[in-house]
């Protein structure tokens, strides 16, 4: 259990999704939300993190596990708000859309 304050805000319909996850799934998915406490936009990012800018709006989206992918932006260089959670393969098949 965490005893410090959090920087993360997580969507409700994240916490939705990571509760019909399997259990394992779930840890794993939760482990990987757990390790963005530590993330700085000032730093090179993680091999697990691609960054994108939609109108002048910058996202960021986690490699969660090989089936999941995390969206989540920065609020006031201060806070991590998580704002979806999705399987690869959807963002596959909108992919497909762009070709």
């Amino acid at each position: 259990m965490k005893t410090q304050p959090t920087r993360l805000d997580i969507d409700t319909s994240v916490l939705a999704g990571l509760a019909i996850l399997s259990p394992e799934n779930r840890q794993k998915v939760w482990q990987a939300i757990d390790s963005l406490e530590s993330f700085d936009p000032d730093q090179p990012l993680d091999s697990k993190i691609k960054k994108g800018v939609i109108s002048d709006k910058v996202f960021y989206m986690l490699h969660a596990t090989p089936i999941y992918r995390v969206i989540f932006t920065m609020r006031d260089r201060s806070e991590i708000e998580v704002i979806d959670l999705f399987r690869k393969e959807r963002l596959e098949y909108f992919a497909k859309f762009r070709e």
